[in-house]
């Protein structure tokens, strides 16, 4: 992959966008295994919620594969050396994972019928939160305490 100094503006957009709809989902969740049942059933959903929930999703799956492209053709910064920058990759190759099973589950439940995708997705979209608090937390660990510019790069282009 190709070595940048930073991340382009809509690879930076990209980023926030694919957050506020992740965030968005969790906080849209109560309901959903009940209005899963109910739409599999071919019963009126109950859930005002589930709509946006089930969209949102959709979304967001459809930004990660531009994310994911966008990024294999203009590449990004280079990790960091030794531990810190070993663990990084970890964590990212593992939130993009996440970004693309949890909405994948969550559609092949709603729209494939694969009800027993449904716990899983709430499973996985659970992971997928903690992780992106980790990741969010050591940005912040990075900006205030190792002072590294780390944070800066997905804020301003390069």
């Amino acid at each position: 992959m190709k070595v940048t100094g930073g991340y382009s503006g809509a690879q930076i957009a990209l980023h926030w966008l694919i957050a506020a709809g992740v965030l968005v989902n969790y906080v849209a969740r109560e309901g959903m295994g009940r209005a899963l049942r109910q739409h599999l059933a071919g019963q009126e959903i109950s859930i005002d919620i589930a709509g946006l929930h089930v969209w949102t999703g959709m979304a967001v799956l459809a930004l990660v594969v531009l994310r994911i492209a966008l990024r294999l053709l203009r590449g990004g910064p280079g990790a960091e050396p030794r531990v810190m920058g070993k663990a990084a990759a970890v964590v990212h190759g593992l939130l993009y994972l996440l970004m693309l099973a949890v909405p994948a589950a969550g559609a092949a439940a709603w729209f494939g019928g694969a009800d027993a995708l449904g716990d899983p997705h709430a499973l996985l979209a659970n992971l997928l939160i903690l992780l992106a608090g980790l990741h969010a937390l050591a940005a912040l660990f990075h900006h205030y305490v190792l002072k590294d510019g780390v944070l800066r790069r997905m804020l301003r282009p390069a």
